[in-house]
């Protein structure tokens, strides 16, 4: 199996309730990693356990996170504590459709589904539709808002007998040979015009 991960562009009307609930996970795991070092062990935990601002669902999402985390510590030695606001939602709690993406929030203490509208490309909407949808992350970068949704593909088998080389060089990025003859010159289009018109100029001039 394979797991790719796709980025949707999202418009939230509602930026500081996602602001607000980023910055309640992040604090929520660095609390449960901080309270598992300092006891030695990851405690059994349940989302009634967590004292914090999120659905049930995210809770049990973030001890998860918190888990593995405890478990990268105690292997190098040195816990990580996380700055960037994130949001993770697993695929059980969260909807995706051809214009809108929802998943739960607490707003005015109460859990709401927030539902946002999404742009979905072409190219998106078919690796979506190629594998089990996994993890939804919520991120913000330089101003933008984006989900990021894992999704769990077969691996195809590769056919056929056909062979492909790649020739890294100075002058040019890459030539690509396969072994039907086949020659592509990757970079630089114009340089390698010029290129390509010598060698084939060679070419010719070995044949004959």
């Amino acid at each position: 199996m394979q797991t790719v991960t796709v980025q949707i562009r999202i418009f939230p009307n509602n930026v500081s309730l996602l602001k607000e609930m980023g910055g309640e996970y992040i604090k929520t795991v660095n609390l449960l990693t901080e309270q598992a070092e300092a006891s030695g062990t990851f405690p059994k935990l349940t989302s009634k356990d967590v004292d914090a601002k999120l659905p049930s669902a995210v809770k049990n999402q973030a001890i998860r996170d918190a888990r593995s985390i405890h478990k990268k510590t105690k292997k190098q030695g040195k816990r990580p504590v996380l700055k960037r606001r994130v949001y993770y939602v697993n695929n059980q709690n969260y909807s995706l459709g051809d214009h809108s993406v929802a998943f739960p929030v607490m707003l005015n203490g109460n859990v709401q589904r927030l539902k946002i509208p999404v742009r979905v490309t072409e190219r998106e909407q078919l690796l979506l539709s190629s594998g089990k949808l996994g993890l939804l992350k919520v991120v913000e970068k330089s101003g933008k808002w984006y989900v990021q949704i894992s999704v769990e593909r077969k691996t195809e088998q590769a056919t056929g007998d056909v062979a492909m080389g790649i020739d890294l060089g100075l002058k040019i990025p890459a030539v690509v040979v396969t072994s039907t003859g086949k020659t592509k010159f990757v970079g630089n289009g114009i340089q390698n015009k010029y290129i390509r018109a010598n060698t084939k100029s060679a070419e010719e001039r070995w044949a004959s």
